[in-house]
């Protein structure tokens, strides 16, 4: 007989066979010390506050880069050989009003059709920050389109090529007659009227003053004046009136509406000069500006729909 002491003791060999899921999870709900939570957290912040500058300065570069900043001055006329009949110089005053230097490829004027250069292809114009320059575009006159005096100027930058729109200056005399020199509109008389002013508007009528400019050589006399506008009745000051050579004479007009339908679908003002010097009798159209069609618009209105 045995006794206690001589019985085999069973062997203790622990789990036999693969883990189960029941021993990972203990592994894995072992608590994490806090330090390595800490640092997985730091470690990540420190990452995006990186990448956020990055991308920060990186936006802040493209935008500066792609900044431009033109003003347009005077702008001065140059016409007959060796350009053709028909063509013009302009010679437009420019600075660069932006933070970085920059280059005019080439430059548009509304109200012209661009033409090739008889001399030979333009070279870009380099202009620094704060400096002036005059950059040279042959045209002729789009006799469809009175230049409201903006430009498309053709740019690059540090960032690339682009157009931006330049905004013209009060009282583009010479641009105007530029663009009436070269319309057969003007028919060599050299009258064109500039920038209108309004004086005062309400239901009654729209008081506009039309400032009459004589381009030609010899002294001429404006006999009369009558609009061309649909749906629109003009008066004018006392005529005739006699204009110098090179000189302007302002014409204060009263618009009135006559017709409503027709008032509500006119696209452009025009105006009919009659003139007479020593050599001939003639009758010139002429449109105006945006600021008289503007008007009329609003006249039209006040008139018409209350």
């Amino acid at each position: 007989m045995e006794t206690d002491d001589e019985r085999t003791v069973p062997l203790e060999l622990g789990t036999v066979g693969p883990p189960s899921a029941d021993d990972d999870d203990a592994e894995n709900s072992r608590p994490i010390p806090r330090w390595r939570l800490w640092t997985g957290l730091g470690a990540a912040l420190v990452v995006g506050a990186v990448v956020g500058i990055v991308a920060n300065n990186a936006r802040n570069d493209a935008a500066e880069y792609a900044e431009v900043g033109l003003v347009r001055g005077t702008v001065d006329v140059e016409f007959g050989s060796p350009l053709s009949s028909n063509a013009q110089r302009l010679s437009i005053n420019l600075v660069n009003t932006g933070p970085r230097e920059l280059e005019i490829l080439e430059v548009d004027v509304d109200g012209f059709t661009s033409v090739p250069n008889p001399d030979g292809e333009d070279r870009p114009v380099s202009v620094a920050p704060g400096e002036w320059v005059r950059v040279d575009a042959t045209v002729e006159s789009d006799c469809d389109t009175r230049p409201p005096g903006t430009l498309q100027v053709n740019v690059r930058t540090g960032s690339g090529e682009r157009t931006v729109a330049v905004a013209g200056q009060p009282g583009d005399d010479q641009l105007i007659w530029a663009w009436q020199t070269g319309c057969d509109t003007a028919g060599g008389t050299g009258v064109f009227i500039g920038d209108t002013r309004t004086i005062s508007a309400d239901a009654s009528g729209a008081r506009i003053v039309l400032p009459v400019t004589n381009g030609a050589d010899e002294p001429l006399t404006v006999t009369t004046m009558e609009t061309t506008t649909p749906g629109f009745a003009m008066t004018t000051d006392p005529l005739p009136v006699d204009v110098e050579a090179g000189a302007t004479v302002q014409v204060e007009t009263v618009w009135t509406v006559t017709d409503c339908e027709a008032a509500a679908r006119f696209a452009e003002a025009t105006v009919a000069v009659n003139i007479h010097n020593e050599s001939m009798d003639t009758r010139v159209s002429q449109p105006l500006d945006n600021t008289t069609l503007i008007e009329l618009v609003r006249l039209s209105v006040r008139v018409c729909e209350t």
